[in-house]
């Protein structure tokens, strides 16, 4: 790879840590770093929400089990995804964002009990660290791809970058680069396509030259298990996602419950639009490329194909931006669940002014922590989408019953969380023997299942032993903030 391209990512990456190193004088508290003062407009929510989630799954995972697996492969990533945010804008954000929260799983605290609170936290924080890593993972490919060296050397020298400015500017690092590297990822992803559709002979050849069975969205012959595992595709991010702390803290910063609402919906709509591109190129790297030895490197490889080193420039600075604005996202959302509900619940008398340097020593932790998932695991897509399941499993019942219903109570929340995270486990566990090399369909079943326990738990313990601990109104019935 050329000087110029190398030139160009150096001077990308070096504007980010200049806009961490701006944005960290603009934090003097813990509100100012996890949720940037509540003082968001529409058009940066809209930007930091799209980027946040449009990262290195949704756009070289997503491509590559889309060259080899088709539509019914990237159900869950950007489609169960962008409705998660559409469901999230019109149900949950406006409600969570008037009780002023600092995270999602602060409504534990409110709502049933601080240590059902700590548990919840503590089932939430490995997701962002999961995360976190798939964002290295691709950031390693990238460098490797444009310099040859070793991938390990690419995600820690990426995830340095992400902690820099993350550690410097929180929140408002966070938004401001997003706003910068969603600007950036769209415009390349606009510019590669026509190129390579012209390349294959337009949209109607590409359709014409992919297997029908790759334009599929319903299971092929379908019996029990395969329904099961179809729903499980759609719920564990549609359902998910949508109380995910990285959606929630955007919306917890929004200025207002409208900004909220209308950022997240706005999101989601773009979030789905945008997603097909990568699918198309997946599926146009099968005719140009089809014997790639890893087929989530059929994007860069694309690019360095097809376009001149300017462009090309702008292109792998969209891949960079895509998969940091993702990483500083799930870096951030771990810290504050960690520092808020963990940290500062155990040890309640930590004085005010120690809470921001606490909160950045345990930003520097988990980005550790992150390497060392990303070194040991290799695959962007599915350590992404695997990382969520415990939302839906575990979490999303409690919350929805906080925000919905007047019989809502701290023994339903625990048995939610407990019996639909236990059987998730204990499912893949009987079929596979290990949480680490699960297949797809039996990963997905798991989460159905799992999701299911939790409804029914929650909704039996209720009705069996109904102990009201909670505020007379729901937040959906308190008074606009």
């Amino acid at each position: 790879m050329n000087n110029p391209v190398l030139t160009g990512i150096g001077i990308y990456m070096i504007i980010m840590l200049l806009i961490g190193y701006w944005s960290s004088k603009k934090v003097k508290n813990l509100a100012d770093f996890l949720v940037a003062g509540r003082r968001l407009p529409f058009y940066l929510a809209v930007a930091t929400l799209f980027a946040t989630w449009f990262g290195a799954g949704s756009c070289m995972g997503a491509a590559g089990v889309a060259y080899e697996q088709g539509l019914m492969g990237v159900i869950a990533d950007p489609f169960a995804a962008g409705i998660a945010l559409i469901l999230a804008g019109l149900f949950y954000v406006a409600f969570l964002r008037r009780l002023k929260l600092l995270t999602v799983t602060d409504i534990f605290g409110r709502y049933y009990s601080r240590n059902s609170e700590i548990f919840a936290s503590l089932l939430m924080v490995p997701v962002y660290v999961g995360w976190l890593g798939s964002q290295m993972i691709a950031l390693g490919f990238i460098l490797k791809a444009l310099t040859g060296m070793e991938s390990v050397a690419g995600i820690v020298i990426g995830g340095f970058i992400v902690l820099l400015y993350t550690f410097a500017g929180g929140m408002w690092a966070v938004t401001l680069t997003d706003f910068v590297q969603v600007v950036v990822l769209v415009a390349g992803l606009f510019v590669i396509l026509p190129s390579v559709l012209d390349h294959v002979g337009g949209i109607n050849m590409l359709i014409q030259s992919t297997p029908k069975e790759f334009w599929r969205l319903l299971p092929e012959n379908p019996g029990y298990f395969e329904w099961v595992s179809f729903i499980g595709q759609w719920t564990l991010m549609g359902l998910g996602c949508i109380v995910g702390q990285d959606l929630i803290q955007r919306s917890l910063a929004s200025k207002n419950e409208r900004v909220a609402k209308q950022s997240a919906v706005t999101a989601g709509v773009f979030y789905i639009l945008i997603g097909v591109i990568p699918i198309l190129l997946g599926f146009a790297g099968r005719l140009i490329m089809p014997c790639l030895d890893n087929s989530e490197y059929v994007i860069p490889n694309l690019a360095m194909k097809f376009l001149p080193p300017f462009i090309l420039v702008v292109f792998l600075g969209a891949l960079v931006s895509a998969i940091m604005s993702s990483a500083d996202s799930s870096l951030l959302a771990a810290s504050s669940l960690t520092t808020n509900n963990i940290i500062m619940r155990l040890f309640p008398r930590i004085k005010e002014e120690r809470v921001l340097p606490l909160a950045r020593i345990v930003t520097v932790i988990l980005a550790f922590v992150s390497l060392s998932v990303a070194v040991s695991v290799k695959q962007i897509y599915h350590l992404m989408v695997n990382s969520w399941a415990t939302l839906f499993v575990g979490i999303f019942v409690p919350v929805t019953a906080a925000l919905y219903w007047k019989k809502a109570n701290s023994v339903a929340a625990w048995f939610s969380m407990v019996l639909g995270t236990g059987t998730w486990l204990g499912v893949i566990l009987y079929n596979t023997g290990n949480i680490v090399e699960i297949s797809d369909p039996i990963f997905y079943r798991a989460a159905v299942y799992g999701g299911a326990v939790s409804l029914l738990s929650y909704l039996i313990v209720t009705f069996i032993r109904y102990k009201k601990i909670r505020p007379t109104r729901l937040p959906s019935e308190l008074p606009p903030a």
